[in-house]
């Protein structure tokens, strides 16, 4: 699944034409442009931000499970400390117009439907965007032993970190985020009040108002040996009351808010009542559940969730969309970011030339300037960065 994040990447240097004519567009998708200038002015304001760039790792982070962190942004001929940012890492270029590539396909399919963000749902998506920030920030820094660091200051925040970027730069990723939310939307048909109606009618179960019982432990051993307990006839109402800190009566909400808010495969929805759930991890943690009553839930009262439902069902059906969309896309990068690959519908990194394929290797690695005599294809680049 293609990971939406909201940045906009390019190289702010340029290269030589020598012999051949350049493309003076970063990419161009079904014949929409994806202008140099502003993809030089959004890599030069992420280049400005190393809280920003924190964010984008820890983002990363998160998403991978702790597996991937972010290239660099800056390439050769950087100065530490100097302002200027004249080279970025292709590592870090490509995936990045791949993404905005994603972007201008995602509003090309809003336009086609007729959706267009406004500016109080632009503004809803900028403060949704904040939060967000917090949340990711606050995750990675209870992780232990995280490869994502930004240096001795606190935690960072949603609007700490916005607060180093340009307005239109946050107002160019709220647009997005607010478009990618008008089209799920539209897609499940969250987007009116007979499209929620209908599926309320559909699944009315999995909006039951249920009280519940829990009981947590910080070990799967602790919550298997106090189920044995209850399969061996001790009431689950002592069992969790044993159980300590943030155990017990929870209170009665809406079914579906509880089970969105546990692991996928827990299906909470087909649990009976006054039936004690297997040990479902969360969060370090291991619960045991049990429903001790369930009523129907009128639509008004259920809205706000049968919504949520109906957005997650919608931004399924959006990547599919998009990934089709892709296939058939036509799409053309400029060569010095990469290549799309239409059977991927990904813009690959460029190849790294031969040594002594490059006018003058000594002006990106003095060590290889004795390289220079060596024929062509045949000697070992001895960087992977792109000047």
């Amino acid at each position: 699944m293609k990971r939406f994040i909201v940045v906009l990447i390019l190289l702010a240097g340029g290269l030589a034409a020598a012999a051949l004519t350049i493309p003076t567009d970063a990419a161009t998708v079904n014949g929409s442009v994806i202008s140099q200038n502003l993809l030089n002015a959004d890599i030069t304001a992420i280049a400005n931000s190393r809280d920003y760039q924190c964010y984008l790792n820890a983002q990363a982070y998160v998403e991978s499970q702790g597996q991937q962190l972010l290239a660099p942004v800056d390439g050769v001929g950087q100065t530490p400390g100097s302002g200027m940012h004249p080279t970025a890492t292709t590592a870090f270029v490509a995936p990045y117009v791949d993404t905005e590539i994603s972007h201008v396909m995602v509003a090309n399919l809003a336009a086609q439907r007729g959706l267009r963000a406004t500016a109080k749902e632009v503004d809803a998506a900028r403060s949704e965007l904040s939060t967000q920030i917090s949340q990711t920030m606050s995750e990675v820094s209870h992780v232990p032993n995280t490869s994502v660091t930004c240096g001795p200051a606190p935690t960072l925040t949603g609007p700490v970190v916005l607060a180093t970027m340009p307005a239109s730069f946050v107002t160019q990723t709220a647009t997005f985020d607010a478009t990618v939310g008008l089209l799920e939307g539209h897609l499940s048909g969250a987007d009116t009040t007979a499209g929620l109606m209908r599926y309320f009618n559909a699944n009315r179960s999995i909006f039951d108002t249920a009280c519940f019982t829990v009981a947590q432990y910080t070990t799967q051993a602790d919550a298997t040996s106090a189920l044995t307990k209850v399969s061996s006839g001790t009431p689950f109402a002592q069992v969790a009351a044993a159980a300590g800190t943030g155990s017990g009566p929870q209170g009665c909400d809406i079914l579906y808010g509880i089970a969105s808010q546990l692991p996928a495969g827990t299906n909470l929805q087909t649990l009976a009542d006054n039936q004690v759930s297997a040990p479902i991890s969360i969060n370090g943690s291991y619960l045991l559940l049990e429903i001790t009553s369930r009523t129907s839930t009128s639509f008004a009262k259920a809205t706000s969730s049968v919504h949520l439902a109906l957005e997650r069902l919608g931004a399924t059906d959006a990547v599919k969309l998009l990934q089709a969309t892709e296939k058939r896309a036509a799409v053309s990068v400029n060569p010095r970011y990469g290549t799309w690959n239409p059977t991927v519908a990904q813009v690959e990194v460029p190849t790294t030339p031969a040594v002594g394929d490059v006018l003058n290797p000594a002006v990106n690695d003095p060590g290889a300037a004795s390289a220079t005599a060596t024929p062509s294809g045949s000697a070992t680049p001895t960087t992977g960065k792109s000047g």
